[in-house]
Order: C-alpha cells, then structure tokens, then sequence
C-alpha cells in the first residue's frame, strides 16, 4: 500500500514538473455587431488643345451598405500559443494565429489557415526575443500602441493615413525585439526574398544546333528598425522602414549559322518611411500624437496591402481606368503616382479619456499631403509632363464599455475624404499641345455599434 501511494505521489510531482516547464493555450477574439458604410467618389475631367477647351467628363459613384459587421475593434481570430522552458532563462516559443469572418466563418488573409500569425522562436530574459515566420513588423510593438484605436476600428485605424509602417504583416520574415531597459527597448526586423533562376538549354540535329541561356533574379526585402520609450505616462517610439525590390531578366540565344542575340533588363525599385508616435497619459485624458512621411513610393506588407484610405475604398482602381482620358495621350498619372518620386506627410492628434470605471471615449483626427510628377517621351513623338497632389482627412469618434474583463461594447463614427488633383499635357510642337486636368474625390462614412468578447 505504502508503495502504491509512493508511486502515485512521484508520477503526480513529475506530472506537475512537465507542466510548469511547458504550455499551450488557446485564445481567440470574436468581435461583431451592425453598421452603416458609405463611399461616394466623383470624377471630373477636362481637356484643352492648344489652350482651347475641348470637352469635359464628370462621373459619380456611390456604394452604401448595412448589416451585419464582422471584426471592427478587433479582427476575430482564434490561435495557439505556447512555451516551453529550456533552463537559465531562456524558452522556446510558438504562436499560430488564424483570421476568420464571423458573418459567414470562412478564413481571412488570402484563406490562409494561420494568416495572421505563424512564429517560432527564442526568448530570454537578459537577451530579448528572436522570432521567424509569418508576422507584424516592428511598427506594431512599437507604434499601434500609441494609435487611440490600436490600429483597429476600421476607417478610424491610423494605418489609413499613415499605412502599414504602423501595423503590417509579412511573410518569412525575422525580429528581434531586445529586453525593456528602464522603458527603452529596441527592435529590428528583415523580410525578404531573394531567388536566382539559371536555365540553358541545347538542341543539337544532323544539320546544326542551337542554343538558349536565361537568367532571373528577383530581390524583395523590407528592413524594419525601431526604438521605443514606455515609462510611467509616456509612450515614444521612431521606426524606419526601407523596402528595396530589384528584378533582372537576361536571355542569350544563339546558333550553328553565326545567329546570336541577347536582351537583358532591370526594374527596381526603393522606398523609405519613417514614424514617430508620443502619447502622455494625464489620467482625466491621454494625448495621442504622431507624424511621419513615405519617400519614392508606398511601404507594402506582403498582402501587397498599403493600408491607405484611397486603396481601401476602391480609389484607385476606379480612377486608373478614368484618369487616361483625363490627360489625353499622356496616359494615366495615377499608375505611376504611388511610384518612384512619390513624396507624402502624414499626421494624426487623438485623445482617449475615461468617463466611467467601465467606460472610455475615443477620437482622432488623421490627415497626409503626398505629390509627385513626371516628365518624358509618350512614344508618339512628343513630350509630356504632369504632375499631382493627394489629400487625405478622416475624423474619427467611439466608445467603449467593458461588461467584464474580457467582454466590451463599442460604438464608431468615422468620416474620410481622400482627393487627387492633377494636370498633364503631351508637347507635339509648339502648336501642338494636348493638355487636362481633373480631380477625384472619394467621401467614405462608417457607423458600427458591436460586442467583443476575449477568450
């Protein structure tokens, strides 16, 4: 009997032991309600030939909507996270996050089974953390802190303005978030790919041979660098971003009758950003602040997702295919104006403020200016020119109410407007000049009530 219980006793220690040294939990968030959406843009165009109006081109479209919202404070998830201890303060980590639309259930992220998160790693108590996979960038410890939304609520996200340098996710990527020193804490992040193709091929007959060689190589790689400061009532962080895309093509073909020929060509690409967020907690209300600016294009996530209100409402689609007729024969600015001389500022100011033990009450305001031009040969023989500005409000309000700890209501209102204007015009001869100009004007308004619960 003694032995029994002896036995008994050491399987239920070592049962303890292995539970304490590793875990697994499940989460999730399950967020829906109703709401009201509405987007109105309008295009108006005119052209002129040689300083004489030639005709003009005005365009409405509006899209309206309500029912039944998934995701709005929080995009609904469900995931796995789990540790385990490997002795003198170190662990290995995992977490696997999965996105789902709570309307009808089906997966997010491109029906990705983990698309929101998907790492593993290695984290210390003295060194920091180093995690690889599918995950945010530094921006998103370091910045969506500091957003009064969290980078959540849809339209009322900071992302909007300032784009996913805030909040992005990518793909084979990996980050090191180093240990909180006094506040300070320093992150740094690389995702990429780089690949090289070789392909040769002989054909040899009784009359002769041929021969073909070509060669790909493609580079994409985000470098991401953050430094943070939370402390008592300050939060402060700086990222910088830099993307760098870069493909080369060469093909080289030849023959037994002397035949040969090549061609061989580059596209690259390099944009820059930078972001600073400060918010001061004065206890009755929090001061939300941050500025930043993007240089020679849009920093992309590895969803090709730029997080700007011109992309989410369906902008740039719509004005591509309008905008060639709007500069006549200069063809369309707005297929290059996100490219290479793209220059934009952005801001946001927000407030939160407590009103009750349970209740908290949101607002920011977000604007950006970004501009470009380009000049050239059509390809028909003449010169052309144009240039345009961007412009971006939105006004953002909500609230929340906690039920409990892990359940709280929310209610938004959010308005944005995002404007192109821009002018163009193909130099022929002196006395023969095509010119236009246009603008685009998107109005985009959301209204949410809805629950969220935390598991």
């Amino acid at each position: 009997m003694k032995k029994t219980l002896l036995t008994a006793a050491l399987v239920a220690g070592f049962a303890s032991v292995a539970h304490a040294e590793s875990s697994v939990t499940l989460y999730g968030v399950v967020d829906g309600g109703v709401g009201y959406t509405s987007v109105k843009t309008n295009y108006d165009v005119s052209e002129y030939y040689n300083g004489v109006y030639q005709g003009s081109i005005s365009a409405t479209g509006k899209d309206r909507g309500f029912g039944v919202k998934s995701g709005v404070q929080s995009g609904n998830r469900w995931g796995l996270k789990g540790t385990e201890d490997l002795g003198n303060g170190t662990s290995a980590i995992f977490q696997l996050e999965s996105g789902f639309n709570l309307g009808n259930g089906r997966h997010l992220q491109g029906d990705r089974l983990f698309g929101r998160k998907a790492i593993l790693g290695l984290t210390g108590e003295s060194w920091g953390t180093v995690t690889l996979g599918r995950q945010y960038n530094v921006g998103d410890d370091f910045l969506a802190p500091i957003d009064p939304f969290g980078t959540g609520f849809g339209q009322a996200a900071v992302t909007n303005t300032a784009g996913v340098s805030w909040s992005g996710r990518y793909d084979s990527s990996v980050k090191y978030l180093s240990p909180n020193f006094s506040g300070f804490q320093v992150g740094l992040a690389w995702a990429g790919t780089n690949n090289k193709s070789d392909y040769d091929v002989t054909v040899s007959t009784p009359g002769g041979w041929a021969s073909e060689s070509i060669r790909t190589k493609e580079n994409d790689n985000l470098f991401n660098l953050g430094v943070a400061y939370n402390n008592g009532p300050i939060q402060a962080a700086l990222v910088w971003d830099h993307q760098n895309q870069k493909d080369r093509f060469s093909l080289s073909q030849s023959d037994s009758s002397g035949f040969s020929n090549s061609v061989s060509g580059t596209s690259k690409s390099t944009v820059d950003a930078w972001n600073l967020g400060f918010a001061y907690d004065f206890d009755v209300v929090k001061l939300h602040l941050g500025i930043g600016q993007q240089r020679d294009g849009l920093i992309r996530d590895s969803d090709g997702s730029s997080g700007l209100l011109g992309s989410l409402a369906g902008t740039d689609a719509a004005a591509s295919a309008t905008l060639p007729n709007l500069i006549g024969t200069a063809g369309s600015f707005l297929g290059d104006f996100y490219g290479e001389g793209y220059k934009q500022t952005h801001w946001m100011v927000g407030l939160s403020a407590p009103v009750s033990e349970a209740g908290k009450v949101l607002f920011s305001y977000q604007g950006a200016h970004g501009k470009n031009s380009d000049s050239g040969l059509n390809g028909f023989g003449g010169a052309y020119s144009w240039n345009a500005k961007s412009r971006t409000n939105i006004f953002s309000l909500g609230y929340t109410h906690n039920l409990s700890k892990r359940t709280n209501l929310y209610a938004l209102a959010s308005y944005g407007t995002y404007k192109v204007t821009g002018n163009g015009s193909v130099v022929y001869s002196a006395n023969d000049i095509d010119s236009a100009n246009g603008r685009i004007k998107t109005k985009a308004t959301q209204i949410n009530v809805g629950l969220r619960h935390r598991f």
